[in-house]
């Protein structure tokens, strides 16, 4: 089961982006995420949140669809808490959409959330021009990208262990140690991009500026 999860940061509406959200089989909007419903073609099954940032205009828009409320002064996001719905409906699979810029602590609290969450599902966050993709020990990962595209890996763990192929800079079991920039700005050769975790956690960030 795949779940999409709408979150509030700006994104960019593209043919891929709206693909990719139309397939889920479960929707869930974190509070001012709502927003983004209509702009990509799918309709919550659920909006949950504080409702603190969610214009009413966008509400309106699905009278018909449940609201789990929660309060102001909680111990968790309203992305967290939107995770957590789909989750327990079973979801495998979760891309979480508008979760990549604005306030730097959002941005940075939805990549870490989303790391952890990899360890027991698959997760990918995207903002149409921009895509982020957890990485956990053992896992192979192969991506159709155009020549030329942006990427970069950065390790979250102390050392992770990575193989880039199909890149202007190809690692072959590499160590890629936390807090460097080595795997910073690398180029897609030709498609598809391989990039496999040996070892360790690590983020892949990819920039589709330009080639959306």
């Amino acid at each position: 089961m795949k779940a999409l999860v709408l979150a509030g940061s700006d994104i960019v509406v593209t043919d891929m982006l709206e693909s990719l959200c139309r397939v889920a089989d479960f929707v869930v909007a974190a509070d001012s995420g709502v927003r983004h419903a209509a702009a990509l073609g799918v309709v919550p099954d659920l909006i949950v949140g504080d409702f603190d940032s969610a214009r009413e205009a966008d509400l309106e828009l699905y009278p018909e669809v449940p609201h789990r409320a929660h309060p102001p002064r909680k111990d968790a996001l309203d992305l967290e808490l939107a995770l957590t719905e789909a989750t327990a409906r079973g979801a495998a699979e979760l891309l979480i959409v508008g979760a990549l810029g604005g306030r730097l602590d959002q941005t940075l609290a939805a990549l870490l959330i989303a790391a952890r969450y990899r360890e027991t599902h698959r997760v990918t966050l995207h903002s149409g021009d921009a895509a982020a993709y957890p990485l956990k020990a053992g896992e192979v990962l192969s991506l159709e990208l155009a020549p030329g595209q942006t990427f970069s890996v950065l390790s979250l763990a102390p050392v992770s262990t990575i193989s880039l192929g199909s890149a202007s800079y190809p690692l072959a079991r590499a160590e890629l140690p936390f807090g460097v920039g080595l795997g910073v700005s690398n180029e897609v050769l030709t498609s598809p991009l391989s990039v496999t975790l040996h070892g360790g956690s690590a983020l892949l960030l990819v920039d589709f500026t330009g080639f959306t």
